[in-house]
């Protein structure tokens, strides 16, 4: 056996059984994010509790940068240390299908969180209905935009199937709801905030008359808030976006951000450990497990997280 090649969790399940032992050493599964951001820490703490709970090992694995080639090697190393299984946050759907695959043939258990990858052989997507949340999300600015102006949406990458499902679902509600809006364009800002600031200065600047903006992935309300603060135009502009950041949350607190939605980040580490367990013994898991959202606005940001911890109580 090749024990340099072992990640630690498995090395140490594997000293942990006694000489002779005829004991199976624990599962060990492991999370790869799309890359290193704050949105993922929830969904790891729930990945590790439930860990707690069952008795397996959990890892996780941060690509650098929201790369395509970087999600891939990580999860290639992970194939050569042969985990038991991977839960994935997709950063992109076609990408992957290769590395997915490679991993099933070699027996490891795949799953996606978060972000889904339809195409490949990963056998279960836990997390948002994105397309459901974009709609609803755009039925909301729909009504808080009174049916005129224009909007500028940012995307934290335009090759991830669960933000262009997102994306989808906005328009669709917006031209449904409100036909009077324009919606200019659909801007990637790479899952990074210092691109979102710089694009967000681009567009105030290419669209003086813009009436709103509405960011698809975590980084994207944030940023765009620190920018409208910078040029006086909080308030004026109508910010809405996805995830509870901590600059989000205090954007919905000062009024300089509509409302937030929050998935069930928790939730969704959570239910992924489960789901792992349940395809090494054999069960044939749902294609889909919906995890539900939340609308933040400046009523209830001071307690949702009390409301979404009632859910996790009887876990």
């Amino acid at each position: 056996m090749n024990w340099k090649r072992l990640a630690p969790p498995v090395l140490a399940a594997l000293l942990l059984v006694p000489h002779g032992s005829t004991a199976a050493p624990k599962k060990t599964f492991v999370m790869v994010p799309k890359g290193v951001h704050p949105y993922y820490e929830p969904c790891y703490e729930g990945f590790k509790a439930a860990a707690k709970k069952y008795d397996v090992n959990v890892d996780k694995v941060d690509p650098q940068k929201f790369e395509l080639p970087l999600q891939v090697k990580a999860i290639e190393e992970l194939i050569a240390q042969r985990v038991d299984g991977i839960a994935i946050s997709a950063l992109d759907d076609a990408g992957l299908v290769p590395v997915i695959a490679e991993a099933t043939r070699a027996g490891i258990k795949v799953i996606t969180f978060d972000a889904p990858a339809p195409s490949s052989q990963a056998l279960t997507y836990i997390g948002t209905d994105n397309k459901t949340a974009g709609y609803e999300a755009g039925k909301k600015m729909a009504e808080l935009m009174k049916g005129k102006g224009s909007i500028a949406i940012l995307q934290g990458g335009l090759g991830a199937a669960n933000l262009n499902l997102r994306t989808q679902g906005f328009k669709e509600a917006m031209a449904k709801s409100a036909p009077g809006v324009k919606i200019l364009e659909v801007v990637d800002v790479a899952g990074d905030f210092s691109v979102a600031t710089n694009k967000t200065e681009a567009i105030l600047q290419t669209y003086p008359d813009l009436t709103a903006i509405f960011a698809v992935s975590a980084e994207g309300a944030p940023a765009a808030a620190s920018v409208l603060k910078q040029q006086k135009k909080a308030g004026k502009i109508l910010l809405a976006g996805f995830d509870d950041l901590k600059d989000t949350l205090q954007g919905i607190r000062d009024g300089t951000v509509a409302f937030c939605i929050v998935q069930k980040t928790f939730k969704m580490g959570w239910l992924s450990v489960e789901a792992l367990l349940d395809a090494s013994k054999g069960k044939t898991l749902p294609k889909v497990t919906d995890t539900g959202v939340l609308f933040v606005t400046r009523s209830n940001v001071n307690s949702y997280m009390d409301e979404m911890k009632k859910e996790f109580a009887a876990m």
